[in-house]
């Protein structure tokens, strides 16, 4: 499926689209899982894909609340990394991600909901190229100039991974 150049189309034909509800009675749900990195732009060039991951939540038959991150395609240690003090990247990723994902733990009985999850490799917060664009030095506190106070805060987290994420797929048993 992730080969054919018509595969969503396919897959809107056969299956159910985000936001839908699956039908009872179909066995384990397969699910097309596919993204594209973000081109960016001239003066930036998007990030490169890192994973897809299924999230899947269930209530248990006893009526207790389940969820999975299930990684699907990529590569969670792939080595990409940040330089927190210039904000390079390094290591690969992934310009397209695509998989057909089978729910193998699927059981009729339960509740059921699913979405899908695009990871980039880490790239700097926008605070951290805030920093970094007025010399801030954490080890030098004549560089931390007032309103930058921030970027030596124990709670500053320099690095993150963008996410994007569809809207989920329901299942009810019965229906």
């Amino acid at each position: 499926m992730c080969e054919r150049e018509d595969r969503i189309a396919q897959a809107y034909k056969g299956g159910v689209p985000m936001g839908g509800e699956l039908s009872a009675g179909q066995g384990a749900p397969k699910f097309l899982v596919a993204a594209s990195q973000d081109p960016g732009t001239a003066a930036q060039a998007g990030t490169p894909l890192q994973r897809l991951q299924v999230i899947k939540g269930r209530l248990d038959e006893t009526g207790v609340y389940h969820e999975e991150v299930l990684d699907v395609a990529g590569d969670a240690d792939n080595g990409a990394t940040v330089d927190t003090r210039s904000c390079e990247t390094r290591g690969t990723g992934f310009a397209q991600l695509c998989t057909v994902w089978t729910d193998d733990n699927f059981n009729p009985k339960e509740p059921a909901w699913y979405y899908a999850r695009a990871v980039e490799n880490p790239t700097c917060r926008w605070s951290q190229r805030i920093c970094i664009a007025n010399g801030v030095d954490c080890s030098d506190p004549a560089t931390i100039d007032e309103g930058l106070e921030g970027c030596c805060a124990v709670e500053h987290r320099p690095v993150v991974q963008e996410r994007a994420w569809t809207s989920p797929i329901w299942y009810t048993p019965g229906q």
